[in-house]
């Protein structure tokens, strides 16, 4: 019998010391997006911002996050763009770049270009960036980093709505050349640099 207790009593023991052990949780993946989409908001006081809500394949929202507000202007300060698994909010002179799968902000870099931007990337993650009033072309190293710089107001050609980059070459378009009666947004007027160095190889105004 004082075997038996004995026995008993050293279960009792493991038993209650394995209860003080801290408990274990199973990690059980989140939800990932992988479709972004936009919806275009205003304030009581008349300035606009944007909404951008993450989702999953079967349309489960992951995530939202809102832009700056702005003031109504003549072409928009805010755009984004989905690409591989990250996603760009350019908001302003902002460049916002979030994680496509949780909308956790990576980074965010400072822009000379406030707002009617246009933009292509390279396959090294290179931005090239202008803007509907701006005369300047920037190309911006994944960190944000200028790489060089290109004024193009010798050629008269502006309100850019457009970018393209293909096989190091980056095309910009533009709505207004001084040789045009009225503005043109069918691609006709561009711009043509060489994307290392910046350098214009043609044009057409």
């Amino acid at each position: 019998m004082k075997k038996i207790r004995i026995i008993v009593t050293i279960f009792l023991l493991s038993v209650g010391c394995f209860s003080m052990l801290p408990k274990t949780t199973v990690n059980v993946s989140a939800a990932k997006a992988v479709k972004v989409k936009a919806k275009s908001k205003s304030t009581k006081s008349g300035k606009f911002y944007i909404v951008l809500t993450g989702y999953t394949k079967k349309g489960k929202k992951v995530w939202t996050r809102k832009s700056d507000k702005h003031i109504g202007a003549q072409v928009s300060q805010v755009t984004y763009k989905k690409r591989k698994n990250q996603v760009y909010l350019f908001d302003g002179k902002k460049l916002k770049i979030f994680r496509l799968s949780s909308g956790k902000k990576l980074k965010q870099i400072k822009l000379k270009i406030g707002g009617g931007h246009s933009f292509a990337f390279d396959s090294k993650d290179n931005i090239y960036l202008t803007g509907y009033f701006y005369n300047t072309v920037y190309k911006l190293d994944k960190k944000g980093r200028i790489k060089w710089r290109k004024n193009i107001k010798h050629l008269g050609l502006s309100n850019a709505y457009g970018a393209k980059y293909k096989k190091g070459i980056l095309t910009v378009y533009y709505e207004y050349s001084p040789r045009a009666g009225e503005l043109d947004m069918g691609k006709h007027f561009w711009i043509k640099f060489n994307s290392k160095n910046g350098k214009i190889k043609s044009y057409r105004r």
